[in-house]
């Protein structure tokens, strides 16, 4: 039977929940919508239920099948909504369905096929589309989807938590297939407005470990370029093609994917100033964007493309993709190359066993240091970011070189300063002012200072009050004698105690301490 009814889910209490009791039952007070509402506790009492703010409406389709979809806030129009989804069926079941009902009978691997040359004819990049359409596909055929009817969002959700399960996705993978199959729902409802998985949310990645990167130091950039430059080919690029990669990576801040896409035409040193680009089908953010090239990696870079004689003007300059279209593991050349140059620099103390085998146990030219932080191809990024920083570019222009969206992502994540950078920085402040100090005045001071420290009784519990026990004694038994006093013949008089000699500093007896305030009433 069809229903109308709201998605009731649990939630931890907060440590200061305000629980009431009601009629037995146990409630939470919570603060909803600018109004309080109370939600029942759950039989664990570790947490509470709550309603959901929409309604959902549930009913069987033509095939026989359960669908939930979510509604309004509002129940009235919610039960609209589900009279016009039976209509539908009832349609459908008659035989008195629209053309593009048809649409939805198909299957849905024709749906991928078209879906697919759309995204291609939206220029979308070939090895883009193809992530995607496999992605798609892996989902469908994992969640055991056919048809449009077969669409169930729990069960999406279900399999994702199994493959993270199975540590075959991370969170942020999880979210590029949610995100793929939402795209390609949206994409087949368009036609009816119907998307089953809109109310599907991404998870939040800040949860899970990601690899942290840290940016190289100053003088060991040289070292990873020179170790290269004299190394062997590597994932069949020769060591001369990856230290000019990981010089136009460090001086651009260019990512893996943007520089394999860089071919001749992406080089202008005809302009003033010279520039290099990428497609905005390869950038991340599908924006053109020149960037400013370096005097010297200009040069640089003039004199290396003498020995690319043999690529034509469309042909990328670095081969960093693989026959099948794959990107080749950069982060394999610069673990090796980091390994080269730190055993070179061990090597250089070789007559210094002391030296040698502090080098030895330091984490300098390490892939991954003590830290846990890695040094992988996209450091460089960092060392770019990190370098404008130090060079003193304003964080408005920085965001700009690094093309981030948001100036957070430049300063918080891809600026890395040094311990080094920390004290130039203190070192440029103004020097606090000299004090002028009588050297006699001050000894003098500090010599009476300690001395009145030094008469000081040591105060322990034997001797907090200077009273003695017989007189403390005889004290409570004269307050009790008068607290049983009828109230009449008790007065209103408030007694105290003599000052004895050791309270002479809380005021010379002109006040009672409040030690000796003795209160019958109280």
């Amino acid at each position: 039977m069809s229903s109308v009814d709201k998605v009731i889910t649990t939630k931890e209490l907060p440590k200061d929940a305000n629980i009431v009791t009601r009629q037995g039952k146990q409630y939470v007070r919570i603060k909803i919508g600018g109004r309080i509402v109370h939600c029942p506790v759950t039989e664990c009492g570790t947490r509470y239920s709550r309603p959901s703010a929409k309604w959902y409406i549930r009913y069987k389709d033509e095939h026989g099948k359960w669908k939930k979809e979510p509604g309004c806030t509002d129940k009235e129009a919610t039960v609209q909504l589900l009279a016009e989804r039976e209509r539908q069926v009832e349609r459908r079941k008659a035989g008195l369905i629209d053309p593009q009902d048809d649409f939805y009978s198909r299957p849905l691997l024709e749906h991928l096929s078209e879906f697919k040359a759309y995204l291609l004819a939206k220029e979308e990049t070939k090895q883009h589309v193809d992530q995607t359409h496999n992605r798609i596909k892996r989902l469908l055929s994992g969640c055991g989807f056919h048809r449009w009817s077969d669409i169930d969002p729990d069960r999406v959700i279900t399999w994702l938590a199994e493959q993270r399960a199975a540590k075959k996705f991370r969170i942020k993978t999880s979210n590029y297939y949610l995100a793929a199959v939402k795209h390609f729902v949206k994409w087949i409802g368009k036609r009816s407005g119907e998307n089953p998985l809109a109310e599907l949310r991404p998870l939040n990645t800040n949860t899970e470990n990601r690899r942290q990167r840290r940016a190289l130091s100053s003088d060991a950039i040289p070292r990873l370029i020179d170790a290269a430059h004299s190394g062997p080919a590597i994932q069949c690029v020769s060591g001369v093609d990856r230290a000019m990669l990981y010089i136009l990576a460090i001086w651009t801040g260019y990512r893996c994917r943007e520089l394999a896409s860089i071919n001749k035409r992406s080089l202008n040193f005809h302009g003033q100033p010279a520039t290099i680009n990428v497609p905005a089908a390869y950038s991340k953010r599908r924006k053109k964007e020149a960037i400013p090239l370096h005097p010297e990696l200009v040069s640089q870079l003039q004199k290396w493309l003498t020995t690319k004689t043999d690529l034509g003007p469309d042909e990328p300059l670095f081969n960093l993709r693989r026959p099948g279209g794959g990107m080749r593991r950069t982060a394999k050349m610069m673990r090796l190359d980091l390994e080269a140059a730190r055993a070179i620099w061990i090597d250089e103390a070789k007559d210094d066993p002391e030296e040698r085998k502090r080098r030895e146990d330091s984490d300098y030219l390490c892939y991954q240091d003590q830290e846990g932080m890695y040094a992988d191809f996209h450091a460089n990024r960092h060392i770019f970011i990190s370098n404008l920083s130090k060079a003193g570019i304003g964080p408005k222009m920085a965001q700009s070189l690094a093309r981030h969206s948001n100036v957070d992502l430049t300063m918080n994540t891809y600026t890395h300063l040094e311990m080094a950078d920390r004290a130039t920085a203190i070192s440029g402040l103004p020097a606090p002012p000299s004090l002028k100090l009588d050297e006699s005045a001050s000894a003098e001071g500090t010599e009476k200072f300690a001395h009145m420290f030094a008469k000081l009784p040591a105060l322990d519990d034997a001797n907090c009050h200077p009273e003695s026990q017989a007189e403390s004694a005889e004290i409570d038994k004269e307050a009790d004698a008068k607290k049983n006093k009828p109230l009449p013949e008790q007065g209103f008089g408030v007694e105290s105690q003599p000052v004895t000699l050791a309270d002479a500093s809380s005021g010379g007896g002109t006040r009672t301490p409040d030690t000796r305030i003795m209160i019958p009433l109280l």
